[in-house]
């Protein structure tokens, strides 16, 4: 071209077009919203934003908000009681259960507040099997099963506590639409 372009203003440019000079749209870079969260980048001359573009994401909706607030407490619920069973294979806590109701029973009859070892001895198959293959006495194995369970249960019983704790202050921030609460609200 052998004339100067011509002047150009804030988010214009000049561009030839069939030989002439033209001013068009420059908002390269700029980067906007759409209602529906979508962002995009303009990267080409002539194009401008849309009439209904946002200069910045529009706010996530509360619902997963709530959604969101709700997953990060379970995963820090399964998380904390991950650490407790982290040490024991999936198969073993299965059988947490049937230990600790045979530990008890066993305990029951065992101790001097009991029977004190009078009468018949309860049943308890599930220890006995665990003994074949440990070499420590009954009343040992029993009380090991009994101080973890008691323990497991303390622990089991707070975190469920928490969660629960935590589940009402995402209801109330929810029902408040207290976005700002909901995104506080963490394990």
């Amino acid at each position: 071209m052998t004339e100067a372009p011509p002047a150009t203003g804030e988010h214009e440019a000049a561009k030839v077009v069939d030989g002439a000079w033209h001013v068009v749209a420059d908002w390269r870079g700029h980067v906007y919203w759409l209602a529906d969260g979508s962002r995009h980048e303009i990267s080409e001359l002539g194009v401008e934003p849309p009439a209904d573009a946002l200069d910045e994401a529009p706010p996530e909706p509360i619902a997963d908000v709530f959604r969101k607030a709700t997953a990060r407490v379970n995963a820090g619920y399964s998380q904390a009681l991950a650490s407790i069973l982290d040490q024991y294979p999936d198969a073993e806590t299965l059988s947490f259960d049937k230990q600790e109701r045979e530990a008890r029973e066993w305990q029951a009859w065992h101790e001097p507040a009991g029977n004190n070892g009078q009468g018949s001895e309860p049943a308890t198959p599930y220890l006995d099997a665990m003994l074949a293959e440990r070499p420590i006495g009954k009343a040992e194995l029993v009380g090991r099963i009994i101080t973890k369970a008691d323990a497991f249960v303390a622990a089991h019983g707070n975190a469920t506590g928490r969660r629960q704790r935590l589940e009402d202050d995402i209801k109330a921030a929810r029902q408040a639409e207290d976005r700002a609460a909901l995104e506080a609200i963490d394990w």
